[in-house]
């Protein structure tokens, strides 16, 4: 997606599945316990995924699409590393 582009409406609509996949890749393990790195990584997501940080209705288109740019590339992230940790083919 890209800002000047992209709606409100456009932003919404994806945003909530790529919330769920952060959170279903939050539950593997990821070697947080053993990682400082990946420990930062899934604070981070958690904290994404708090419904307190999340946009609502009154936040900028802006501060929507930045919050779903942030979501996507942890998730994305969070990805890659776990298709590694499983030896898995990457996405």
């Amino acid at each position: 997606m890209r800002m000047g582009s992209t709606t409100r409406e456009d932003i919404d609509g994806v945003t909530p599945a790529v919330v769920q996949h952060l959170n279903l890749l939050l539950d593997q393990d990821l070697g947080a316990d053993q990682d400082d790195e990946m420990r930062k990584l899934v604070r981070n997501g958690l904290a994404l995924i708090d419904p307190t940080e999340r946009p609502t209705t009154s936040t900028p288109t802006f501060g929507a699409w930045l919050y779903a740019r942030d979501v996507a590339t942890l998730t994305r992230r969070l990805l890659w590393v776990y298709t590694e940790l499983n030896g898995l083919d990457t996405p």
